[in-house]
């Protein structure tokens, strides 16, 4: 028998005048839901792309008919959900609004998830002592530390960190579009899978994420503690957690 846990929060750091991270996090039968969104565009304008992604993502899966989804039903909520960012930049306020997200729909029954993801949100997977970034991040800088050019301390500190590439609002997408990452991966037992925006990675590197997450405590508490060990290290961005677990009951 398997033991299913899940939790999530928001912070709004200590730099911050206001909190553009959102996230999602639902369960409909056999299905979590699961997005961080990061926004991006101004004070008010990330708020609300942030907020409107993840609104538009739970509307589309709510309204999609039959019980069964998949990754090109997620895929599909994301598009939408780009689509209705877009929409509302015919606003002036809203002009240059946008976010980085990244979703991820967890089958429990079939025990297989599907990410789809735009940005530098990152998913992890901890399982036996080893961390696993299964998200790539479309940034300069994210580019080249994936690609081994820049470690993760460099990285970390490197000025122009928070340059993407590809963003949620950038341009209306149809239902073909190569412009996201999609992955599809069975889900294992005895793993934590880690979601978060860069206010947290950018504050805690990999081996004191490992730290927390290898703790004996639940995943409240996990999440509460990568949230004060980012404040603690400066808290200079929104910083947003998912983690879900699966555990094997004998």
């Amino acid at each position: 028998m398997d033991q299913l846990s899940y939790y999530g929060r928001t912070d709004q750091g200590r730099c911050r005048e206001n909190n553009e991270d959102a996230y999602l996090l639902e369960r409909r039968g056999q299905y979590i839901i699961a997005v961080v969104a990061d926004g991006i565009g101004g004070y008010e304008g990330g708020e609300i792309a942030s907020y409107l992604a993840c609104k538009s993502i739970s509307d589309y899966l709510k309204n999609t008919p039959g019980k069964d989804y998949g990754g090109d039903v997620l895929r599909q909520a994301v598009i939408y959900a780009n689509n209705a960012v877009v929409s509302q930049q015919s606003n002036p306020r809203l002009s240059s609004m946008g976010c980085v997200l990244t979703a991820v729909l967890f089958d429990m029954e079939q025990h297989q998830a599907h990410m789809c993801h735009v940005g530098d949100t990152r998913l992890y997977k901890y399982k036996g002592g080893v961390l696993t970034k299964l998200s790539r991040d479309q940034s300069l800088v994210g580019l080249q530390e994936d690609a081994g050019i820049l470690s993760e301390e460099e990285a970390m500190s490197h000025p122009r960190r928070n340059i993407i590439t590809r963003f949620i609002g950038n341009a209306r997408l149809d239902w073909n579009t190569n412009y996201m990452m999609d992955l599809s991966f069975p889900i294992e037992n005895d793993a934590q899978y880690l979601m978060c925006s860069d206010g947290l990675y950018d504050m805690v590197a990999s081996a004191e994420i490992m730290e927390v997450l290898a703790q004996e405590s639940d995943l409240q508490q996990k999440v509460e503690l990568l949230m004060h060990r980012a404040n603690l290290a400066g808290g200079k961005d929104n910083i947003t957690a998912i983690i879900l677990e699966i555990k094997k009951i004998i």
